[in-house]
């Protein structure tokens, strides 16, 4: 049985204070003052900070309240911060007094974290450790509803285990731990599994602690509802009415809403979530996140919404549907006006909450009539798959939740969050959007920069700040929808032009050309950085700059001999292709020397969880596979979620590319035709040897090699003379 949190919310706050601070917490005081009974969650959260000669009081409406004044104090007062790659803030001996600072309260209802997705691209394997380090991160950033969905495998397999199902059929439909999202969207089953029952408990002991902590500080975690996707193992049986919906190279079945076992599974799933997990009667449920319901009439439009939204009151009378907008845009040629509103309109205005998932590219807000009065999230998607390179929309982050709630058809707004399907990249977006969450825009977004300058790095100089003036001029005011691809991580092929396979959703093709601007940030910071920055994030960001700029060498590199074996050029070719390896390994060597683009912390992570070896073959393949051919060998899904990771680099990215140049050497040697369909049988046979690898013949070997600034320092030059 679940009987909730034990710690009150101020113990909880004081916990968060000493995790974060160490010894210094003693110099802080929390004080957590609720705004309601607990069920009054439509007063709005406020915080406020009195900093004097006895210390510093955090008080605030919640635990989260209390974070994010430490947040405010930090970065107004400290000018340091701490974000998710830089934990540790640099407090000075005698801490500012600011006397009484004005009370900050949100205009949010809701400040969302999380995709399903992020729980397969990062969150996969993560301890606990890992876990309470990223929820004070939430807490710290304001976050109040944040998606819960480790551990709900062990509510699917009791509620398949009641239904008659055995167990063996029941694991083997959960699948292995990366695609599990997939099966909460009802669009992926059965696959890379079956899940080993230690994974199941020991996940639904993780779910409870992390349940536990983050309503321990004020949170209200949306758990999962029920779509109508089960095991056609138990339509068959049951002799159900169903239908089978399509998704990528998958297909799955999905209960006709009309038939009495989705109403009879819908309950007892969520019966047992409740029993394991509690409830804060909020529910995510996406019946057709990437495909097209098989109706076509609104009215059976409404009768499937009235099932999904019936299955959650039939054990919670105070549920509340929280639903992305994905479908309405994704697959707009379906959800017609018509369609759109007889789906929103079987449900209740306050019984549903609306995630608009990609605002800050592709709003939906303005083209549903703001969701027909129901309440709805801002969201920043920023991350597909965890591709590699830096982009965001500063600009559109800083006003775009303002100009919608200020607009008739986005009145409705109550909340604005985060729904990356990937985390780790980009800080700087992270943190405008916390303060976005707080005060509702940030006006000017160069002042805004000037001070996460400081607050990052310690410093404010005038290279600093010219440098980030650049960086957001280029990768920072993007106009598309994502950074340009890697060539790296993109499918080489000898078919058509030479040039490489675009993985599906590629946000934006890869470019050859080097913007001028990011040339130039790459100096300054180089110029910046001291040996004593190269570990911190100074390091990070001149990481993650010099891998842009080798990116756009690559694609160059590779485009140059593309065109050489289409002229059937050898020597043109070999150079070329020698330049393009070369800058593959040279950017394995410099991602080696950041612990946060590591392929075996990854690998490692997965072997954590191994109780048998048969366990640690079956995570590390989910591991390999997720990253790279992600399906079936000839998948659509292919290289969806590439990593600029080392190792990953090395060990899967460069051997492929090798393979190529060799294939079109031999064939320049021979005068032979370059046979793409021969290449691409052997390519897949070496990704999928490459997938059931063990990490001992896979990872970079020592844990850094080098430090960044001397990886920087030794490639400059080279890179700048081979651009003229």
């Amino acid at each position: 049985m679940w009987y909730g949190p034990q710690a009150s919310e101020n113990q909880t706050a004081r916990q968060l204070l000493q995790r974060l601070l160490g010894d210094r917490a003693a110099e802080f005081t929390a004080d957590v003052v609720p705004v309601g009974d607990g069920h009054d969650v439509g007063r709005p959260d406020w915080f406020e900070v009195d900093a004097g000669p006895g210390g510093v009081a955090l008080r605030g409406s919640s635990g989260v309240a209390v974070a994010s004044a430490l947040r405010w104090y930090l970065r107004t007062a400290c000018r340091t911060q701490i974000t998710w790659d830089a934990p540790v803030p640099r407090l000075p001996d005698r801490l500012p007094r600011t006397g009484t600072a004005a009370r900050t309260t949100s205009p949010y209802r809701h400040r969302y974290h999380f995709n399903v997705c992020t729980f397969g691209y990062t969150t996969a394997f993560w301890d606990w450790a890992r876990w309470e380090r990223h929820i004070d991160w939430m807490a710290l950033h304001g976050v109040t509803t944040p998606l819960a969905m480790t551990g709900a495998e062990a509510a699917w397999q009791q509620a398949l285990l009641s239904t008659g199902l055995d167990d063996e059929t029941a694991r083997r439909f959960l699948g292995g731990p990366t695609y599990l999202p997939w099966n909460w969207l009802a669009s992926l089953d059965s696959w890379c599994g079956p899940l080993p029952q230690s994974w199941i408990d020991g996940h639904a002991d993780l779910g409870r602690r992390i349940l536990d902590r983050e309503r321990a500080l004020g949170m209200r975690p949306v758990l999962q509802g029920f779509s109508g996707h089960v095991p056609r193992e138990l339509i068959a049986d049951r002799g159900a009415r169903s239908t089978t919906l399509p998704w990528w190279d998958f297909e799955v079945g999905v209960l006709d809403p009309r038939d009495p076992l989705f109403e009879e599974f819908g309950t007892a799933l969520l019966t047992e979530q409740t029993r394991l997990f509690g409830t804060d009667h909020l529910y995510a449920a996406d019946p057709f996140i990437e495909t097209v319901p098989p109706v076509t009439d609104p009215a059976d439009i409404a009768r499937v919404a009235r099932a999904v939204h019936g299955a959650m009151t039939a054990v919670d009378d105070e549920a509340t549907w929280v639903l992305q907008a994905w479908p309405f845009s994704y697959r707009a040629d379906y959800w017609t006006p018509d369609r759109t509103r007889a789906f929103l309109d079987a449900i209740p205005d306050d019984r549903m909450l609306i995630l608009d998932l990609w605002a800050e590219h592709k709003p939906v807000w303005r083209h549903t009539d703001g969701y027909r009065g129901k309440p709805w999230v801002w969201c920043m998607l920023h991350s597909l798959g965890g591709r590699p390179g830096l982009y965001g929309k500063l600009d559109e982050i800083a006003a775009g939740a303002a100009e919608a709630s200020a607009d008739a058809r986005g009145g409705t707004l109550s909340g604005i969050g985060a729904s990356m399907e990937a985390f780790g990249g980009d800080p700087v977006l992270y943190e405008l959007l916390a303060d976005v969450a707080w005060n509702g825009s940030v006006k000017d977004v160069r002042a805004w920069l000037e001070n996460w300058v400081e607050a990052r790095y310690g410093r404010r100089t005038p290279g600093l700040l010219r440098a980030w003036e650049l960086l957001h001029a280029t990768v920072y005011d993007a106009d598309g929808p994502g950074p340009p691809g890697s060539v790296v991580v993109c499918r080489p092929t000898l078919a058509g032009d030479l040039r490489p396979e675009l993985p599906v959703h590629l946000a934006a093709p890869p470019s050859p050309s080097v913007p001028p601007g990011l040339t130039e940030a790459w100096t300054l910071l180089a110029g910046e950085a001291t040996d004593e920055d190269s570990a911190g994030p100074l390091g990070r960001d001149l990481c993650d700059v010099t891998a842009q700029v080798l990116t756009h060498l690559a694609c160059d590199q590779q485009r140059r001999a593309a065109d050489a074996a289409l002229a059937r050029d050898a020597d043109r070719f070999r150079a070329a292709a020698t330049e393009l390896l070369t800058t593959i390994e040279d950017l394995d060597a410099l991602l080696a020397t950041r612990p946060e683009y590591r392929l075996d912390t990854w690998l490692a992570e997965a072997g954590s969880w191994a109780s048998t070896p048969a366990e640690a073959e079956l995570y590390e393949a989910n591991a390999r596979r997720i990253l790279t051919v992600w399906g079936h060998p000839r998948s659509e899904l292919h290289d969806y979620s590439g990593r600029h990771w080392a190792g990953l680099v090395r060990s899967f990215y460069l051997p492929r590319w090798r393979r190529w140049s060799e294939h079109i050497e031999r064939a320049l040697e021979t005068g032979s035709p370059y046979r793409a369909q021969e290449f691409e049988a052997s390519l897949i046979d070496w990704e999928e040897r490459w997938t059931t690898e063990r990490s001992e013949t896979a990872t970079p070997g020592p844990d850094t090699t080098g430090a960044t600034l001397d990886v920087v320092r030794t490639l400059m030059p080279r890179y700048r003379a081979s651009r003229g």
